[in-house]
């Protein structure tokens, strides 16, 4: 009796030790919680074709951990800049191209607490806005390299922006059209010439968003407001260099334009300007148009350029000294404020325009002082400039070899679904020039090929970028976004979706602007997934065993 009794114990024991063992493997191999991350791509051709493909790499190398879920989401244009304004994206991918030829442009609209609302991220830090501050207000180098460098440590500390990569501008065009340049700033269409050509037929992939100066924050939609708009200073068609547009000269101390504490800029407009609708250009129209902007402060723009970074403030001290000049009073000096003033959000617009909100970009409603008058919108297909008969600045870059602006009196540019339907485009001539943004490998293959096709491929050295930005709202844990900075693999994305045409980037100051400083190269490198395995499982993020393992480990 005893030993059926001591058998019956040990067979409960071993019944009971197979159901811990079971439920031990159970355990060991249900699949723990990833850290789930949405990562968001533009799916309608603003920075070509390769977008999904990135997405793709991007994804791939976030979850090389097995600890991470990318889950990844996209939209057209148009739609994803809502997205950012309303704050619906945690992780997306977004590009840069400077708005002015100063280093502030790659940091004050990332990491001020009103750019890094605009662009998206929410991110605020009281200690960047005054180190923001204090490297805006001297023009000292010395003092500006320590200020960049302190900027861009924390940029590297607290993870709002993600800096993957930095490119060039590109462009194709038939060889016997002359000046295009690829100016560091700004595509000026309107001094590109074809000899014996009445029209110049362009081709991009880009899209417009708005063509209201108060309200445009993205590329295409800017560079068509260049040709239709002028601000009171312009860049030279080469170099990033400042020359008079609608003003008489630019503001220096030596001419008395900029007070000797550096916080009064002053304008002189060139006489006998007036708007493709006849209205003539004062200085009373400057000052509204500035305050316009400032006051309408629309979502995603570019006004706080104005009252943050030009120190404008929200309720700005402009005066109007006469008809024709106008005076800036700055809360503060601001070094580069000339080149804010060469931006297209400070181009003025006519009384006509809508004062409580953004005016239509339809033909008729888009009204400015540039070169050309817009006469044909159709959307995500053709804009139309035909020349403005009463231009002022005709022979404004005689000094530069351009006889007339514009060179040719009208512009048409196709806007195109695909890269593919781009390179085609240019190819086989049907445009004149092509611009932004050929897939890499079309790219070498119209170079390899362009003597024999008639054509002429340029790269520019303009410092535009391509990052991530985190919402720091939506993805509040710092360690969070620093796992994903961990992860990132810019060589992957260099050799598999850009076929060695891009460089990587550390920093969202490009290592061809002064005060750079490759803070995450040093910080995080390049998929580093010891760093991020460390920091996700901290956050509770683990890696199940694999059967076997367990198999080892129970047998």
């Amino acid at each position: 009796m005893a030993k059926r009794s001591t058998w019956i114990i040990v067979a409960a024991v071993v019944v009971v030790i197979a159901i811990v063992a079971a439920s031990v493997y159970v355990f060991l191999l249900a699949p723990r919680n990833k850290l789930p991350v949405e990562l968001w791509y533009n799916s309608d051709g603003h920075y070509g074709d390769t977008e999904d493909e990135l997405a793709t790499i991007l994804k791939s190398s976030l979850e090389k951990t097995n600890r991470v879920q990318v889950t990844l989401k996209s939209d057209p244009w148009a739609v994803y800049r809502q997205n950012w304004v309303n704050q619906r994206m945690p992780v997306f991918l977004l590009g840069w191209y400077p708005d002015y030829f100063d280093t502030d442009d790659y940091v004050s609209p990332f990491l001020s607490t009103a750019g890094a609302a605009s662009l998206g991220s929410f991110y605020t830090n009281s200690e960047v806005d005054a180190l923001i501050t204090q490297e805006q207000s001297t023009a000292d180098p010395a003092a500006r390299q320590t200020l960049f460098t302190q900027i861009q440590g924390k940029l590297a500390d607290d993870v709002p922006y993600i800096p993957l990569f930095s490119g060039t501008a590109q462009a194709a065009y038939v060889s016997s059209v002359q000046n295009v340049y690829l100016h560091p700033v700004s595509f000026k269409w309107f001094i590109i010439t074809k000899p014996g050509a009445t029209e110049l037929k362009g081709a991009t992939t880009d899209k417009i968003i708005s063509l209201d100066p108060a309200s445009a924050y993205d590329y295409f939609s800017i560079e068509v407001i260049n040709q239709v708009f002028d601000t009171l200073l312009v860049y030279e068609p080469i170099e990033a260099q400042l020359v008079a547009g609608l003003a008489m000269e630019v503001p220096s101390a030596t001419n008395g334009g900029i007070s000797a504490d550096g916080k009064t800029y002053t304008y002189n407009l060139k006489p006998g300007i007036t708007f493709h609708d006849g209205t003539p250009l004062t200085a009373q129209i400057v000052k509204d148009s500035i305050e316009r902007v400032i006051r309408l402060d629309i979502a995603g723009s570019a006004a706080f350029l104005l009252y943050d970074v030009g120190a404008l403030g929200k309720t700005p001290n402009i005066e109007v000294v006469d008809s024709d000049t106008v005076r800036f009073h700055l809360a503060r000096p601001v070094s580069f404020f000339n080149d804010l003033m060469a931006f297209s959000v400070s181009a003025p617009v006519p009384p006509s325009y809508n004062q409580a909100g953004e005016q239509p970009s339809t033909v008729g409603s888009v009204i400015g002082t540039g070169p050309y008058r817009l006469t044909t919108h159709q959307a995500d297909q053709l804009i139309v400039l035909e020349e403005y008969d009463e231009y002022y600045g005709g022979s404004l870059y005689a000094s530069f070899g351009i006889s007339k602006i514009p060179a040719v009196p009208k512009v048409s540019i196709e806007i195109l679904g695909t890269a593919t339907n781009l390179k085609q485009s240019i190819e086989t001539k049907a445009v004149d020039v092509a611009y932004r943004t050929l897939n890499p490998d079309d790219l070498v293959d119209l170079q390899t090929r362009a003597q024999t096709l008639g054509l002429t491929v340029s790269l520019g050295a303009s410092p535009q970028i391509r990052y991530l930005v985190i919402n720091v709202n939506l993805v509040p844990d710092v360690r969070v976004r620093q796992a994903i900075a961990y992860l990132v693999d810019r060589a992957l994305i260099d050799n598999s979706v850009f076929r060695g045409t891009v460089e990587p980037l550390y920093s969202m100051v490009p290592a061809n602007m002064p005060y750079a400083s490759p803070v995450f190269q040093a910080r995080y490198g390049d998929a580093n997934l010891n760093a991020a395995n460390s920091i996700l499982s901290q956050l509770g993020y683990a890696v199940p065993f694999h059967a076997e393992a367990v198999a080892r480990d129970w047998f």
